[in-house]
Order: C-alpha cells, then structure tokens, then sequence
C-alpha cells in the first residue's frame, strides 16, 4: 500500500511541478515523510528522481545544440564531491534543524519560480568566472546532498542575480543538478538508507508524470501555473516553520 502511495504522490508532483518547468524534488521529500517514508529514505529517493527527469532534459539540449557545457565544468566539478558531504552532515544535525533548513528552501524556491524573468538582452550575462562556477557548484552540491532536494533553489538566484537569461537558467540546471543528485544518492546509499523498491517506483513513476506534465505544458497559461507552484511551496515552507515554532 506504501509503495503505491508513493508511486501516486511521484507521479502527480512530478506532472504538477513540469507544468511550471521545474522539478519535483523539493516537494517529493515532504510529501514523502507526510505518509510515513523516513527523512533519511525520503532524501536519496528524490535525488534519484532528479538524476532521472533532469538527466534526460540535459540530453535533449546537448542534442539540439542550445547548451554550451565548457564554462559549466567547475561548476559540476566541485558540486560532485560537496554531495556526498552534505549527505553525510544531515546525518550529524538534529532532524528538527534540518526540517528548518529545508523548510526555508522551499520558500526562496517558490520565490525563485514566481519572479519573472529578465527582459532586457542588454542586461544577460553569456559567461561565469571558474571561481563563481566552482562556489556555487560546492554550496549547490552541499544543499543538495544535505537536503534532498538538489542544488537548483541555490542555482537558480545565484544565476537570476548575474543577469543570466532565463532558458540559459535552466539548461545550466538541468545540466549540473544530476551530477550532485548521483554522488548524493550514492553517499546516501553507501550509509545504508536506501529502499530499492521505493527508489525504483518512484523514479518510474515521476519519469511518467515528468512527460506527460512537459507535453501539456505548452497548453497551459505559464504565469498562472507558476504562481500555483510558487504559492504552494511557500505556503508549505511556512507550514513546517510554523509546526516546528510551537
């Protein structure tokens, strides 16, 4: 009966959440602990349904030719080992801390997914230095394997803020988070967290709903979609601090 839960709850976030153009992750790992999954089994079960959806995004655009990796390797290069660091230090922090950090993650993620985009071509920036690249690859990296939930909520303002346009976002998203989402994974695995046939179902399942929300998104007023998503996230964010303060 869990793992059919499970299924169900991976398939409709990840077909909500690919209506607006991002991932489930952030909202996976509550809605996971909401119906009994362990925090520790929670976390690697949603890194992996990132590897899953953003992998096969990145493939699509290094296919088409619209993503340009070279300037983006630091970036990755150092997210790959930060991952299985922030892994280990969830497992060192009280959980109620935790719960915290997240839940201020899923507010500056729905302020993320709610700001509009950059609409002046003089303002977008083409390039990162290595140095930034490699900063905000090892922060990324750290959230994501400490969290669960991918290094996208630190990504994606760090990138809003250098006047990157907003496609160009996310591409470099797509591209670097499942590098951090494998060896967080891995780490997780390693300290003996993981539950293969949760994994497996919900992986298979958010694949599902992550196609099926990407090809309806295009009939789907954008703004609208978006501001749900935003409004969600935040309101679950103030939820969990709201929980942990009384």
């Amino acid at each position: 009966m869990l793992l059919m839960t499970v299924a169900a709850l991976a398939f409709a976030l990840s077909f909500f959440f690919a209506l607006g153009g991002v991932g489930s992750a952030v909202a996976l790992v509550p809605a996971l602990m909401a119906v009994g999954v362990p925090p520790i089994t929670a976390r690697p079960v949603a890194l992996l349904v990132n590897v899953a959806s953003l992998g096969g995004a990145t493939v699509h655009n290094l296919r088409s030719g619209q993503l340009k990796p070279g300037p983006w390797w630091p970036l990755i290069a150092c997210s790959l080992p930060a991952a299985p660091i922030g892994a280990w230090i969830s497992t060192q922090i009280p959980q109620t801390i935790l719960q915290g950090a997240f839940a201020c993650f899923m507010i500056l993620s729905g302020l993320v997914i709610v700001r509009p985009a950059r609409q002046s071509a003089k303002q977008t920036a083409d390039t990162c230095p290595p140095a930034g690249s490699a900063l905000l690859g090892s922060v990324s990296g750290l959230i994501s394997g400490m969290l669960g939930v991918g290094g996208g909520g630190v990504i994606v303002p760090a990138l809003h803020g250098m006047g990157f346009r907003a496609q160009q976002i996310a591409m470099v998203t797509a591209l670097s988070v499942p590098f951090s989402s494998l060896t967080g994974f891995l780490a997780y695995t390693a300290m003996g967290s993981l539950s293969l046939e949760t994994c497996a179902v919900a992986s298979v399942a958010a694949l599902g709903g992550g196609i099926l929300g990407t090809r309806a998104m295009h009939r789907i007023d954008q703004k609208r979609i978006r501001m749900v998503l935003a409004l969600s996230l935040m309101v679950s964010g103030l939820r969990i601090l709201w929980k942990l303060a009384g």
